[in-house]
């Protein structure tokens, strides 16, 4: 069927299966500021589709963090290179629910077909098989690997398992955060099988875990120890923000890689409901990439699709334009503490 708010049209898993197994050439576009779902759902689908005979390459307008490279399979980066698209039969965007998430290959947006998502703000900018019930885009990509092995059009795939549980444990945090399903533990603990039985010699369930939730440089430490300084509350401590300026990161021999996950920092804090992180933009130094998560059900999808971004009830993104730090603080702050008290008064009455 379309959709409501606009001519693309919402497909079934299948439907999607059936336009990837007509495909011979597939780009897949990753969000930019890369995560463990995006970029293990992004080369799980790459590596099912090689697998299948098909040539496919991921994208990615950032360049993908040190820790998430070990998920990476058949290529050596994510670089976009001007024509790449030319010769594809199709274009599809992977765990990306706007134009706006692309980052700097937005501008290839039209020339996408088919979305895999599950952001429930998904902005439905090609035609799209999104599922909002999925705690991470792993699990959607979890049931499509499952139709091509129903269809016999693949083997099992160690490789491929192990792509999506590091998708799926990266975006429910170890399966702590409020997203985790039974679907979730049950589609999991489908792949955990999968991997200890697997004898190729690659990655183990404790490897896995460790490379993505241990694993981390002086230089990670160096940006937390900079985070912690660099603190803010405001809404009587509700609401806990770290700003990183270009500046701080200079001083600090640190890069934006080094902070990709500093908002788990102030959501540690006790009391504070909504942790929010504020990165300036290297490029523009007007422009500042917000991350934030809730520890309390708030929607702060809805404050981040105010600004253009998007995401999950309580876990979120988008940019916001101010011209210093300080600016950049009360924007977030005043719309993050905003959602709060409507919540507040949606209790009471």
């Amino acid at each position: 069927m379309r959709t409501a708010m606009s001519d693309f049209l919402e497909i079934p898993l299948a439907e999607a299966a059936h336009r990837l197994l007509e495909s011979e050439r597939v780009l897949i576009f990753v969000h930019q500021n890369p995560d463990g779902d995006c970029v293990g759902s992004g080369f799980a689908l790459a590596e099912m589709l090689r697998n299948m005979g098909k040539s496919a390459y991921v994208v990615c307008a950032d360049e993908i963090p040190k820790r998430l490279r070990f998920l990476m399979r058949g290529q050596d980066d994510c670089r976009y290179t001007e024509g790449m698209e030319d010769g594809c039969d199709l274009l599809c965007a992977v765990d990306t629910a706007s134009v706006s998430q692309l980052g700097a290959l937005g501008a290839l947006a039209p020339k996408i077909t088919l979305s895999l998502d599950h952001h429930e703000s998904n902005a439905a900018f090609s035609d799209n098989c999104t599922c909002p019930d999925a705690a991470a885009c792993g699990e959607l990509l979890f049931d499509l690997y499952g139709i091509f092995q129903d269809m016999g059009h693949l083997q099992h795939l160690a490789d491929v398992c192990r792509l999506l549980y590091a998708a799926i444990v990266s975006d429910t945090g170890s399966f702590k955060f409020a997203n985790t399903t039974r679907d979730t533990l049950l589609k999991a603990a489908d792949l955990v099988d999968a991997i200890r039985k697997a004898e190729d010699g690659g990655d183990d369930l404790p490897m896995i875990n460790h490379r993505l939730f241990e694993n981390r440089t002086m230089t990670e430490l160096y940006a937390q120890r900079a985070g912690i300084d660099a603190l803010r509350f405001a809404h009587s401590g509700e609401v806990g923000v770290v700003v990183f300026t270009a500046e701080m990161l200079r001083e600090n021999g640190i890069t934006l890689e080094d902070i990709g996950n500093i908002v788990s920092l102030p959501r540690a804090v006790e009391g504070v409901k909504i942790a929010v992180s504020v990165k300036q933009s290297l490029e523009d130094p007007t422009v500042w990439r917000v991350s934030s998560r809730a520890s309390v059900d708030v929607d702060v999808a809805a404050v981040c699709a105010a600004f253009g971004g998007g995401g999950h009830r309580r876990a979120a993104g988008c940019t916001v334009s101010a011209p210093d730090a300080d600016t950049a603080f009360s924007i977030v702050a005043e719309a993050f503490g905003a959602v709060l008290d409507r919540s507040a008064m949606e209790v009471k009455q």
